[in-house]
């Protein structure tokens, strides 16, 4: 793959010339978190025909790359139900971000264009302002019951590990949906087959609540070393988590703030 420069310099060249096939072919090698770079030396009427040259199946991904603020200005120029797909192919926390930098008038005629879970789950996010932990979380987990058994568990995770973030950590809840512990992949795949789930799990300590500012999120995630934290609302009920990902930023502005200080 060549230079960011260079494909910029090509990029701009085919634009000019309407020559779109090419643009195609020059950016089909281009992964999603080099888009932003490519992106930034480019208008946003531009940004936009580059976005149109990525085949669509795969255009959500580059689009999550950019900021919210940005990705939003993309997302304007579509029609209402191209809008409304684009993001159902989202992680949900990215597409929430998106959707809370449209005006609102607009987010809500998207949002009725989309699948009812899928607008559930945007709703339910952006309803929670974006600096907090329920501004952050995302709703694809995996979660299941100290009542299955090792192997009961490995057969479940396999079913549901493609619409889940990350399976890093398995959380473990009661039929009313309490957080009760938390259940390392790991120690799941090294157990006796017919170990309870309830033996393996370590009780969940760590958790925030949906209203936690995201700087006490970063700060559980690094002072524990964790991939993700767990999202609880007010009754204890798991309803999402926030990964090293989602509070990357944050993470890397306290950093910068503790050398500031020393």
């Amino acid at each position: 793959m060549e230079t960011i420069d260079a494909v910029q310099e090509q990029a701009r060249a085919l634009l000019a010339e309407n020559r779109l096939d090419e643009l195609a072919e020059l950016l089909k090698d281009l992964r999603p978190s080099d888009f932003v770079d490519l992106a930034a030396g480019f208008d946003q009427q531009d940004v936009g025909r580059l976005l149109e040259a990525i085949p669509e199946e795969w255009r959500h991904d580059y689009v999550a790359e950019l900021e919210p603020e940005e990705a939003a200005e993309y997302i304007r120029t579509l029609t209402q139900d191209e809008a409304a797909d684009l993001l159902e192919e989202m992680d949900p926390d990215d597409a929430a971000d998106i959707v809370g930098e449209l005006p609102n008038e607009t987010a809500e005629l998207i949002l009725v264009e989309m699948e009812p879970d899928e607008q559930a789950e945007l709703r339910e996010l952006i309803a929670y302002p974006p600096d907090t932990a329920g501004g952050l979380m995302t709703p694809a987990f995996v979660a299941i019951s100290p009542d299955l058994r090792a192997d009961q568990a490995v057969t479940a995770l396999r079913k549901v590990a493609e619409e889940a973030e990350t399976i890093y950590y398995v959380y473990v809840i009661d039929k009313d949906e309490h957080l009760l512990g938390v259940l390392s992949l790991h120690n799941l795949v090294l157990s006796r087959p017919e170990t309870p789930v309830r033996d393996l799990m370590v009780k969940s300590s760590v958790k925030a609540l949906a209203t936690d500012d995201q700087e006490k999120v970063a700060k559980l995630i690094t002072d524990y070393n964790l991939l993700a934290v767990p999202v609880v609302d007010l009754d204890g009920k798991l309803i999402g988590i926030v990964t090293q990902d989602d509070i990357a930023d944050v993470i890397e502005d306290e950093v910068t703030e503790d050398i500031e200080r020393l």
